[in-house]
């Protein structure tokens, strides 16, 4: 498969981040040499390649002129390790976070670790040190700058936070040309304004990483084994990639069973591993390896949560997440995975231009809302059966994509005029817009969707109801306070939905050698409130008529709403994969019959018969 990284990423990473089951983030203080041996060789019998290791900031540099030598005394007893059972690391520098608590380092005296000199100087010592030191070192994979240091220090400016990374990944390319260099980001970066901006990073790190987790936002108000949870992972790796421009190792996701059974644990597991796989993700780390015994510690004695999170109980042995884990490695060493080549995504959804913010806008315009925006929409668009990725609306070009997709688009911040003439370009020279209406007004849309706007409104009532006759559908929603709907006459379009007063609601315009399909109302963020909805509401059929003006027809499609189907070609071969993202069985009318063994379980399936169980995952060598 092919990446932007080097060759050290020669394969679909599995992991999990690392600290002893019975020590924590005390490892370096209560060094037991022969507990993380053991442990060690657990996680390579689960089928893990690789460790994350966070070197906790105060153990390693306890004075701004001294790393300590007893601390990297131990960190070459781990590299040894490593060689012994055959097993690669990720060292994480400065960490002063974990797990909700901070670890600060007492010579900070509240200085900037982003913007203060002397911080600066000493943080570039320590980086460097390591850079010289293990340069050769075939048990490192890559470097990590840190963990989600966003939770530690606050930045007081992107620039900041960009000047950090820069500085700190320039000096250890500088000493090492053999190890890739990353920052652990996460989901804040993506539901906030914390500074670190997946672009700015992009500029330093060879590639990004994310962590994300569906219990930890409320932007996922579903059980975690249905479909918007088994999504936000795959999702922020690909919004995380459009935004920042560089392939996406995804480095930590998970959950606790402290707050549900080991067994739904271990079905999102499954389907987040195929996912994040279909979705070309580097790789996939859990958070993590193993249950604490150590509950009384912090950072576990104030989120008591966090002690549950291992794919391994605190006694070793693997839960259902780990053996899900050690079978999706026993699929992914099938495969010679540089001449996994994936097929090329048709449609693209269309990022905000300024997506952490903008001058003169409603309160109400936030990354937050861009994210809730953006998940449902993928969401959507893969029940419609359309392989989608993002885009920036600052793309000068969209020709190779025969769909765009614009979800509930803002009057201002969204979309610049330039862009939207770009826009416009290319509906008339063929290609397929969906829109949908939260406030945007610039020139030509009416003509390009064949309406005559008369003005907008917030609905009067708390639920909005669009009915589309030819396929016998009708959406129900529940609306929000300040979000708007368009009052339009219909020109030259064909309207295909009503609302319940009578109002076009879905309309559908030939425009140029294209096609342009609106929604007057935002029905994207519609349905990011609304618990549970996906298991009923259609509204991927508008999805659908968009994908059929767009010509768009996938080899393998499903009939199931619910069931992701990505392809690969792989040696003259197709490797098609199928997941399903709820916890339902699924009958699948999938538009190829006979028998074929399955390459997850080595099962055979009767295509003519095809039901893919509750959350689980199949692939086919064609």
């Amino acid at each position: 498969m092919d990446t932007t990284t080097n060759s050290i990423l020669d394969k679909f990473v599995i992991g999990a981040n690392y600290w002893p089951k019975n020590y924590g983030v005390d490892m370096w203080k209560k060094w037991n040499k022969e507990e993380i041996k053991k442990e060690f060789k657990e996680a390579k019998s689960l089928g893990l390649d690789v460790l994350r290791i966070n070197l906790l900031w105060e153990d390693f540099q306890p004075h701004p002129d001294i790393i300590s030598e007893d601390a990297i005394k131990k960190f070459d007893e781990l590299i040894g390790i490593c060689h012994d059972v055959h097993i690669k690391i990720v060292p994480t520098f400065f960490v002063g976070h974990m797990s909700g608590e901070n670890f600060d380092i007492p010579w900070r005296n509240g200085k900037s670790i982003y913007n203060d000199p002397f911080m600066l100087r000493h943080e570039v010592k320590f980086v460097r040190f390591f850079a010289q030191r293990y340069k050769d070192e075939s048990a490192i994979l890559f470097w990590d700058l840190s963990n989600e240091p966003d939770n530690y220090v606050k930045a007081e400016s992107n620039h900041d936070a960009w000047l950090w990374n820069y500085v700190l990944s320039s000096e250890i390319k500088k000493h090492d040309k053999n190890h890739p260099v990353t920052l652990g980001i996460h989901q804040a970066s993506l539901l906030s304004d914390n500074k670190f901006y997946p672009e700015d990073m992009g500029e330093g790190n060879d590639f990004l990483c994310m962590h994300a987790y569906p219990i930890y936002t409320d932007t996922c108000i579903d059980p975690v084994n249905s479909i918007r949870s088994t999504y936000i992972a795959p999702f922020a790796s690909k919004l995380t990639k459009a935004l920042g421009g560089k392939d996406v190792l995804f480095e930590e996701f998970g959950a606790t069973t402290l707050m549900m059974s080991e067994e739904i644990e271990g079905k999102y597991y499954k389907t987040v591993l195929y996912s994040l796989f279909a979705n070309e993700s580097l790789g996939a780390l859990a958070w993590c390896f193993g249950d604490f015994s150590v509950g009384n510690n912090l950072p576990y004695n104030t989120t008591p949560f966090e002690t549950h999170f291992g794919i391994t109980s605190s006694d070793g042995e693997p839960k259902l997440a780990g053996l899900e884990i050690k079978a999706f490695s026993e699929f992914i060493n099938r495969f010679e995975y540089k001449e996994l080549i994936p097929k090329e995504c048709d449609a693209a959804i269309v990022i905000p231009d300024k997506y952490y913010s903008a001058l003169f806008v409603g309160s109400d315009y936030t990354p937050e809302r861009h994210f809730r925006i953006l998940l449902n929409s993928f969401i959507l668009a893969k029940e419609a059966g359309i392989d989608v990725e993002m885009v920036k609306a600052s793309e000068k070009d969209f020709s190779k994509y025969k769909m765009l997709i614009l979800p509930s688009a803002y009057r201002k911040g969204h979309l610049n005029h330039d862009q939207w003439m770009r826009i416009m370009d290319y509906v008339k020279s063929g290609g397929t817009l969906y829109a949908s209406y939260d406030g945007i007004s610039v020139d030509g849309f009416d003509e390009l969707f064949g309406i005559e706007t008369q003005y907008s409104m917030v609905p009067k009532d708390n639920t909005a109801l669009i009915y589309i006759e030819d396929r016998k559908i009708k959406l129900n929603y529940s609306t929000l306070k300040f979000n708007k709907r368009l009052i339009a006459k219909p020109t030259t379009c064909s309207v295909i939905g009503y609302d319940n007063e009578g109002n076009p609601a879905v309309v559908m315009n030939k425009f140029g050698k294209g096609n342009a399909v609106l929604v007057t109302y935002p029905v994207e963020l519609y349905l990011s409130y609304m618990p549970d909805v996906y298991k009923g509401d259609k509204t991927y059929e508008i999805y659908k008529l968009a994908k059929e003006l767009s010509n768009i027809k996938p080899k393998i499609e499903v009939g199931s709403p619910f069931v992701e189907v990505k392809e690969f070609e792989y040696k003259g071969k197709k490797l098609v994969i199928f997941i399903n993202h709820e916890d339902i069985d699924i009958k699948i009318d999938v538009n190829i019959s006979g028998k074929i063994k399955d390459l997850t379980s080595n099962k055979e399936f009767d295509l003519d018969n095809f039901v893919i169980k509750a959350d689980d995952a199949v692939a086919f060598l064609m």
